[in-house]
């Protein structure tokens, strides 16, 4: 019986470790020739694969020799037909089109095309979390989200202002030092776009950590890949951030169980936004892939305990 489960054991392991390996050379098309003892395990252990694993060689060779081959326009158009899954035009052969040119489409973020890119990620944020606008909520500089996204659950409704000549605003300050707004008064705080327009924005995070209520709701966007504002805003213009640095700023005053930071937008995104295109240019599926290497808005929710 023991040697019986031994053998049992022997095959079992040999198995797992064979298809870790299958799908190890299958993954990395660079490999095209595996090594002979890759080959011979496979062999020994999972003969079935290996007769995949020539067939899925035999294809990633034809099609790069295909890509080495074919014309670039050809190729071209495979991707663009759908047919093609990859597609990186050769050293020479980028097609800039409209993006040859050293100014954007909009100075103004793409407000004048059908609205801003990064504005989609917000306000899908902001429906996502809806349910913690609610009570008594905080908004900087107007409180159109607070009502579009609170509604009937928001009791009070409070703006933070720098300028005193707003006079919608029911606080004028900087945010970083408010003592007149007192201690663990909101249930909501929606901060959006802001952050990066003040020097101590830690402070600025201690006091949204100071006036939330236990169990309040810090909702909070800032940019990352962005242009600098060229009009009022401009030489407040401070910081971007990362995922990174805004989980780690947020841990400082709130527990790191209860921060939750995405990021979103890729390389097309972030260049449609940076050019100035409009959120109706874009194309609508490609702002669902987010690539972490390309953050043009970064979201955090943070609940204070």
């Amino acid at each position: 019986q023991e040697r019986s489960a031994f053998a049992q054991g022997l095959k079992i392991w040999k198995g797992y470790y064979a298809k870790k390996l299958y799908v190890s050379l299958v993954k990395d098309d660079s490999v095209l020739s595996p090594k002979v003892p890759e080959l011979m395990l496979l062999l020994t252990c999972a003969p079935e694969k290996l007769i995949r694993l020539f067939a899925k060689k035999a294809k990633q060779t034809l099609v790069r020799r295909l890509k080495n081959n074919l014309p670039d326009k050809v190729l071209k158009s495979l991707f663009a037909s759908g047919l093609a899954r990859n597609y990186t035009p050769k050293p020479g052969k980028v097609n800039a089109g409209d993006f040859q040119r050293v100014t954007p489409f909009s100075f103004d973020f793409g407000f004048d095309r059908g609205g801003p890119v990064d504005r989609f990620y917000i306000e899908n944020f902001l429906e996502a979390n809806r349910e913690h606008v609610t009570g008594s909520v905080l908004e900087i500089g107007d409180n159109a989200y607070t009502m579009r996204f609170g509604g009937d659950r928001v009791k009070r409704s409070d703006i933070l202002h720098v300028d005193s000549r707003n006079e919608k605003a029911t606080y004028i300050g900087d945010i970083t030092h408010v003592p007149e707004i007192p201690s663990g008064f909101f249930d909501c705080i929606i901060f959006t776009q802001t952050l990066h327009l003040i020097y101590d924005f830690k402070s600025a995070v201690q006091t949204c950590h100071r006036i939330l209520k236990p169990g309040g709701c810090l909702l909070l966007t800032v940019p990352g890949i962005s242009q600098v504002d060229y009009g009022e805003w401009k030489d407040y213009w401070l910081w971007s951030f990362t995922d990174t640095s805004i989980r780690r700023l947020l841990s400082e005053s709130f527990q790191e169980k209860n921060v939750h930071v995405k990021s979103y937008g890729n390389v097309y995104v972030a260049t449609a936004f940076l050019y100035g295109m409009g959120l109706p240019e874009v194309k609508k599926d490609f702002l669902f892939y987010h690539d972490p290497a390309y953050q043009v808005l970064i979201s955090a929710r943070a609940v204070k305990l």
